[in-house]
């Protein structure tokens, strides 16, 4: 136990150091620290005003209201904003093996991970988190839910199991481009995908992508079914409402399944000749 707390401690310790150098390389550069944070509001604006304009054009689609859908994107957003915060330089191994960081980080006494999450600080994830939280907080007032503790508990479980999704999928993606060159653009992909289907309702979309983001990628389980729990609108959900409340099993599997793939990944790992 106190040999955990002591491995604990010393990477703590690591991260505050590496975290304060990344943030100190990113401000050195005012108009790149300037245009990150741009680049994370405008993106979250964009993806907002999107499903606005689609879903005011329209009636009440599949059962879902406006603000009941832009909840549904609003918790996406901010869980993204989590992952972009904490984890978004996992997306950066291609550019780091290019330069020959990540060769550097395998020599080193202190976990890759960590080393590669605390690389570069995420300063887009300012503009991310300022908006999805300002989002939130509009559909909330829009909703004017009864915010009991199991409700609040949901909301805040909602957001944390999409993010730790999120960063499941990165890690699988990551170990097989540790495994493979060439597989990079999964990275671009998982995130259009994620960022195309998971701000709506799962109800909106053909029987084959619903079957596909729930059985197969688990983009439903981001925001969609979460949500629903905390709406209340479990029993119209695809598949049954017991989904609802599977997203942190569903969260718990793909992480495991994605520290195999990253623990593989490092093991197989070969340096390459970019």
């Amino acid at each position: 136990m106190k040999e955990t707390a002591a491995r604990l401690r010393r990477a703590a310790r690591i991260a505050r150091v590496t975290g304060r150098a990344g943030l100190r390389e990113r401000l050195a550069n005012k108009g790149d620290f300037v245009l990150a944070i741009v680049n994370g509001v405008t993106y979250q604006i964009t993806v907002l005003l999107f499903a606005t304009v689609v879903f005011t054009r329209f009636p009440p689609l599949a059962g879902w209201t406006v603000a009941q859908v832009l909840l549904v994107s609003s918790v996406r957003l901010l869980a993204h904003s989590v992952f972009v915060l904490g984890f978004t330089n996992v997306r950066e191994i291609p550019y780091l093996i290019r330069q020959g960081r990540f060769d550097s980080f395998l020599v080193r006494p202190a976990p890759v991970f960590l080393q590669v999450c605390t690389s570069r600080f995420p300063l887009n994830a300012v503009g991310d988190l300022t908006v999805a939280a300002t989002s939130l907080g509009v559909c909330l007032s829009m909703l004017r839910l009864d915010w009991t503790l199991a409700r609040i508990g949901s909301l805040v479980l909602a957001v944390a199991g999409g993010a730790a999704l999120e960063l499941a999928l990165a890690l699988c993606v990551a170990g097989l481009v540790l495994r493979r060159a060439g597989t990079e653009a999964l990275f671009s992909w998982l995130d259009t995908v994620i960022g195309a289907f998971g701000n709506y309702p799962l109800n909106v979309f053909p029987a084959v992508l619903r079957a596909a983001f729930t059985f197969g990628l688990p983009v439903a389980f981001v925001a969609f079914y979460p949500v629903a729990a905390v709406l209340g609108k479990a029993a119209s959900v695809p598949y049954g409402p017991a989904l609802t409340l599977a997203a942190p099993l569903v969260a718990t599997v793909w992480l495991a399944l994605g520290g195999w793939a990253w623990r593989t990944g490092l093991r197989t790992y070969t340096r390459r000749g970019w």
